[in-house]
């Protein structure tokens, strides 16, 4: 793409005054005549266009507000229909959520946050989304199907969550604060055996290792010892990590105007205190994040037919943290009896922290012993936005023109120094205690963002005619360095035309052509369609006059969108534009590799491809189909249903049929091909009882997927391949119990008939698996799906809330199934001793046969044998580690109460509320019933439920 024409556009759109507009449906917005205000999380029925075609999901910023959590993604889970989400660990300032809109479409982007984020029209990265706050927010939608998509391009393919911010109303100028304060405290800790119950299965283990001889290596006066805990017995967890952090947030919002000037600013404050047990001085530092929030939407009438706005939101992030990374692994990792926190015989030293070669980083000196590190964000988004009514050209006439920039910056500063390790008053590493020292204060990266956008709109109605029409150009330019070092821009030329009649019958067509500077000159556009249609069918004559059915939509729409990014170039060193210029030949340096067998043996190393280019590389395509329902009964029930399925073509997938030569032959083609399929319903039901008001509702979605071509490499037997299945199936080896002593000859080889394992030796209680191709060895011909991806099928929420006079009552449940957990992915808790690890419960349930110790778990075994040594065969992927992972959760839960409504009456105070919520306060979990372990965020720093006081107040 001719980056000269781009600029000068740029300059063109700038010169003019742009402005922003929000371009989610280049309609403006019209409310149909259903009365209902019950709120439908995932859908308002009171905000459903009769000439809305598209499927959507909408839920208040209010609504959010409800889920205590400093990181706005994680208030989405089970709010919006089509979304899921997963919860992040609860670590301040890094407590992202993961995210997927209606199930995963394609191989070449992951999992999860792939989809597009615009707030207030513009697109911004997930770390604006992840730290606004809900007070700032009027609603966020989510954009699904091709009606909704269709002006984003190669935006589109996954979705898109669209973020409108508060603006002000005409009237009486209104102050709110809302505050709120409470404890956070961990959903789980999974913690390692004690000393004695580590030492006993360690001698297990080491017993394992010389043949199944009892050799122990703790002898019973240290088991005695540790069982009488006057030996060494540390917990870890309970010396590093406290039982409750802290969290406080308050907004302050100022709301007005007239009929020429309106306004709404926010001031917000955050702060959250982790769950270290270490002080915050001017050495040593907890886990925190602090937050300033500021927002000013201001929206003016220059002149009779000229409407302007200026929105500036502005944050800044300040993170501080101990100046150690690891130290959730170490707990994980260390054993309870290695030595104490600190060794009194280190006389001269002001720590005294314990430490040794082989575990070198003490976790209570990791906190309290290497200083501190703090890094600085500050993000800024301006948008300005001009609107010009042409009546005078022709009635519903229209010109928005529109600019917007963003950029956020990221500096640290840090103080550090280091501690001695000791063991038994000896210095056990070369590291010496020192003093602290304050590090320079610098830059870690930047990005800027600058769009534009100018669109020509027609509305109008002719009777039972009306058209709603806007034509649109969007510009992006993107760029960074540091964190942030890439490129990217792109323009849009993109348009719909929605004619409906008679409020009965509604037609749409929408487009996008759009370019990216990702493909080469001459094959960087695409032409993305779309078309939709809705029928009214409850404003036919035939049901006007019906009680019982108050609204009757069928829609439908087809379309294409695409996008412009992937993985598929993960693993490849040194490349790190995310999938862009791929028509670009890139080199690296490789290390010496082997020549021959006579000398020189190894070449010196040379440039070398980093991948082969392809000038035909182009976005990846997306086509949507999608059939919905949505149904209001008896003015109390509303119903939504979608179907739909997403046809990926054009993945950019690693090419297998070609050759390799020093591992490097790496060509990337669109050639991959992957069908998405599912459906969302959602329903709630409202009714009044005298001065009770209630509601229940209930949302679920399903989604699966299948790979139909991905050029793997074609495997052995049809059961082997990922081909056909949905993408992440885990695949491995079928485990068909353990391997008993009468397996065996007496030199220790496996008797005739039984196949032999090519994973290594295998001795009684190593894992036993199933020759699927009856060869007669157990290889990675035998492997087959054993497992479902780690991201669900099914997700559901359901809730329901009561309001008495001035009381309410409110609560969400919220849960996923059909999602499989690799146990082996959380190597450090469930592969006891090998490499000097760590043993957990499960490895009480371990394979053992000595009889004169009267140990004898042959029958009842739930583990494989124990052994301090690497075992190939017993840690491969396996059905044996898989584990279902369905889950339900209180997400939040809150009671509370107004004292306007009948304590306070002051004309000047409209609301005072308060009200005492819990996030995540139960959940039920297999995985976390028997392995401790959360089931959306597994092991590391954990995941939290909270325990919040709030007040509100409108003046």
């Amino acid at each position: 793409m001719n980056r000269y024409i781009i600029k000068n556009i740029f300059l063109t759109l700038i010169l003019a005054g742009v402005g922003n507009y929000a371009w989610s449906q280049n309609i403006p917005i019209q409310k149909d005549s259903i009365n209902s205000t019950n709120e439908i999380p995932g859908r308002l029925f009171s905000t459903t266009l009769y000439n809305n075609t598209s499927a959507t999901a909408t839920v208040s910023g209010e609504t959010l507000y409800r889920t205590a959590t400093p990181n706005f993604t994680n208030t989405l889970s089970g709010q919006l229909s089509g979304l899921f989400i997963t919860q992040a660990n609860g670590e301040p300032g890094n407590d992202n959520a993961q995210w997927q809109i209606r199930g995963v479409g394609s191989y070449g982007r992951g999992y999860y946050n792939s989809a597009k984020i615009f707030v207030d029209g513009f697109e911004v990265t997930t770390d604006y989304l992840s730290y606004l706050t809900p007070a700032e927010i009027d609603h966020i939608s989510v954009l699904k199907d091709a009606a909704s998509l269709a002006t984003l391009g190669m935006q589109g393919a996954n979705g898109i969550l669209w973020v409108e911010t508060k603006r002000g109303h005409i009237g009486k100028p209104t102050v709110s604060l809302q505050l709120r304060s409470g404890i956070q405290q961990p959903i789980n800790i999974h913690k390692p055996l004690d000393s004695y119950n580590f030492a006993s299965l360690y001698n297990q283990a080491v017993s394992n290792d010389h043949g199944m001889k009892w050799t122990p290596a703790y002898s019973p006066d240290e088991l005695n010892a540790y069982r009488n805990y006057t030996g060494t017995n540390v917990d870890w967890y309970d010396e590093v990590l406290k039982e409750n952090g802290y969290y406080t947030d308050a907004d302050f919002t100022f709301n007005g105007g007239n009929q020429n000037a309106r306004y709404n600013v926010l001031l917000g404050y955050a702060n959250q205190q982790g769950l270290y047990n270490v002080s915050n001085t001017d050495q040593t530092s907890n886990q925190r994040l602090s937050r300033y929030n500021i927002r000013a939407n201001l929206d003016f009438k220059l002149f009779t037919i000229v409407d302007a706005s200026v929105d500036l939101g502005a944050r800044l992030e300040d993170r501080k943290q101990p100046n150690y990374w690891n130290t959730m692994n170490d707990l994980a990792a260390y054993p309870s009896n290695i030595y104490p926190v600190y060794d009194e015989k280190a006389t001269e030293d002001e720590f005294k922290f314990s430490g040794t070669t082989l575990y070198p980083n003490n976790p209570v000196g990791s906190i309290k012993g290497l200083g501190w590190y703090s890094s600085r964000a500050r993000t800024l988004q301006g948008n300005f936005r001009f609107n010009e009514r042409l009546d005078f050209i022709t009635k519903g006439l229209y010109l928005q023109e529109a600019f917007s920039f963003y950029v956020r910056s990221l500096s640290t500063y840090s103080k550090t120094r280091n501690y001695a390790r000791y063991f038994n008053g000896a210095p056990t590493t070369t590291d010496q205690t020192t003093s602290i020292v304050a590090s320079s204060y610098g830059s870690a990266g930047m990005d800027q963002w600058m769009q534009g956008s100018i669109t020509l709109g027609y509305a109008n109605n002719f009777g039972k005619h009306a058209i709603h029409s806007a034509l649109n150009l969007h510009l992006s330019d993107f760029k960074g360095d540091g964190l942030y070092e890439y490129k990217n821009r792109y323009v849009n030329y993109n348009g719909r035309i929605n004619y409906s009649y008679d409020n009965r019958y509604v037609g749409e067509f929408g487009f996008s052509y759009f370019g990216s500077d990702a493909y080469a000159p001459g094959n960087c556009w695409g032409f993305y369609p779309s078309v939709s249609a809705a029928w009214i069918v409850s404003n036919e004559s035939f049901l006007k006059t019906n009680d019982m059915l108050n609204f009757l939509k069928v829609r439908g729409s087809v379309g294409k969108t695409g996008t412009s990014e992937s993985n598929a170039t993960d693993g490849l060193s040194n490349f790190y534009s995310n999938g862009r210029y791929l028509y670009q030949q890139y080199y690296y340096y490789t290390n010496p590799f082997y020549t021959g067998t006579s000398a020189p043996f190894t070449d010196t190393g040379s440039l070398t491809p980093l991948f082969i280019a392809n000038s035909h590389t182009f976005a990846e395509q997306s086509m949507k189909y999608n059939l919905g329902l949505d149904v209001s009964l008896f003015k109390k029930i509303n119903f939504t249903i979608d179907m739909f399925i997403d046809k990926r073509k054009n993945i950019l997938t690693m090419d297998n049929a070609l050759m390799h030569y020093y591992g490097t032959n790496h060509y990337l083609d669109n050639i991959g091909k992957m069908t998405n399929k599912g459906f969302e319903a959602s329903i709630s039901f409202s009714d009044q009882i005298n001065k009770i008001k209630y509601s229940v509702y209930g949302m679920a979605f399903y989604a699966k997927n299948k790979i139909d071509y991905m050029a793997e490499v074609a495997p052995a037997h049809p059961y082997n391949a990922k081909t056909g299945q949905p993408y992440g199936t885990v695949i491995g080896l079928e485990a068909i119990g353990f391997y008993q002593p009468e397996d065996f000859n007496a030199d220790g080889t496996l008797k005739n008939g039984l196949p032999t394992p090519l994973f290594g030796s295998v001795q009684p209680g190593d894992i036993r698996y199933k020759d699927l191709d009856g060869n007669n060895f157990i290889d990675q011909t035998d492997v087959t799906k054993i497992g479902n991806p780690s991201y669900p099928k099914w997700n559901f929420s359901f809730g329901g809330n009561i309001h008495y006079e001035g009381f309410d009552f409110q609560v969400l449940f919220q849960g996923a199934a059909g999602a499989s957990v690799n146990l082996l992915n959380h190597s450090t808790q469930f592969i006891a001793f090998v490499n000097n690890g760590n043993a957990y419960e499960i490895a009480k349930g371990a394979w053992a046969y000595y009889p004169e110790q009267n140990i004898d778990t042959r029958t009842t075994a739930t583990y494989p044998r124990l052994t301090t040594q690497n075992n190939e065969n017993n840690y491969q992927y396996s059905s044996f580690w898989m584990r279902n992972n369905n889950y339900l959760r209180i997400k939040n839960i809150e009671v509370g109460y107004d004292f306007c409504n009948k304590l306070i009456r002051n004309k000047n105070l409209s609301k005072f509320r308060v009200y005492v919520n819990a996030l995540n306060p139960i959940t039920w979990s297999p995985l976390l019933k028997d392995y401790d372990l959360d089931p959306e965020t597994g092991y590391g720093y954990p995941a939290l439920k909270s325990f919040n006081f709030g007040i509100n107040l409108t003046f």
